[in-house]
């Protein structure tokens, strides 16, 4: 029998299975018992298996180390450690110059039009994370500068997130009609927004590293918790109303799962 964490809810009405960081979660109703559940548990052993050993071979938290991959608004960034006078963190342009001066470009015999890329070649995106001089004397181990840069992306990633989330739930709220009393950014450990029943409504800032559509996805869930708290049939219909293609979103989500954790280096 494989081994799983149950939670029972009041308002649950079916059962779902899920597996997460390696773990095998059951969420059930009270009045399901659990003989019922290991029967279920049994008939899905074999998915349970695959998916298992598909988290067990990949990453299950992030590397912040230099030249490590990380995830920014759905595209595999290369992270740049770097030490300067005052620290930064910026994404840069993605693209390399051939040379070719101000000048050249506007002088009066040129009359050809040069594309931009005979100009420009594209490179690889990098993440980079400037460490002050006075912070990088402090950081004389690996393991201290990794949780270091961590600190200083989880602040990055935030920043961004108040900025763009914002933008885009004031945007779906005017088309949807659907305005929450509060909105909330913060770091959740295994959901990526969340709403109660006094309208509140919170997102997950790591919702940066996933592509502007899934983002706008998770809005919308979010959203229609305002009418219907729970996942029903009627939930999911005012989902696709706003989000027609949402099931994309979440095949994104689940697809990424395991490069979104962003657990402690170690």
């Amino acid at each position: 029998m494989i081994k799983y964490q149950l939670i029972r809810s009041k308002r649950r009405k079916t059962l779902m299975l899920q597996v997460k960081q390696g773990q095998v979660v059951v969420r059930a109703p009270y009045h399901v018992d659990t003989g019922f559940i290991d029967n279920f548990i049994h008939e899905k052993s074999a998915w349970l298996v695959k998916k298992l050993a598909e988290q067990q071979a990949k990453p299950s938290f992030c590397d912040f180390s230099n030249n490590a991959n990380i995830l920014f608004l759905g595209e595999l960034l290369t992270l740049n450690i770097g030490v300067a006078r005052h620290a930064s963190i910026f994404v840069d342009s993605g693209l390399i110059s051939h040379g070719l001066t101000n000048h050249s470009l506007a002088n009066d015999e040129l009359t050809e039009d040069i594309e931009l890329s005979s100009i420009y070649q594209p490179v690889p995106r990098q993440l980079n994370v400037i460490i002050s001089n006075r912070a990088n004397n402090r950081l004389t181990e690996p393991l201290a500068q990794a949780q270091y840069v961590k600190k200083q992306l989880e602040h990055y990633f935030k920043q961004q997130a108040e900025q763009l989330i914002s933008e885009r739930l004031a945007l779906i709220s005017k088309q949807t009609s659907l305005v929450p009393s509060k909105v909330t950014i913060r770091q959740y450990r295994a959901r990526w927004g969340s709403c109660n029943n006094r309208g509140e409504v919170s997102f997950n800032y790591l919702l940066m590293m996933t592509p502007c559509y899934v983002i706008d996805y998770v809005i919308v869930h979010e959203l229609c918790h305002l009418v219907h708290l729970n996942h029903s049939t009627a939930f999911w219909q005012l989902v696709a109303k706003y989000s027609a293609n949402y099931q994309v979103a979440k095949e994104w989500l689940n697809k990424h799962q395991t490069q979104l954790y962003w657990q402690s280096p170690r």
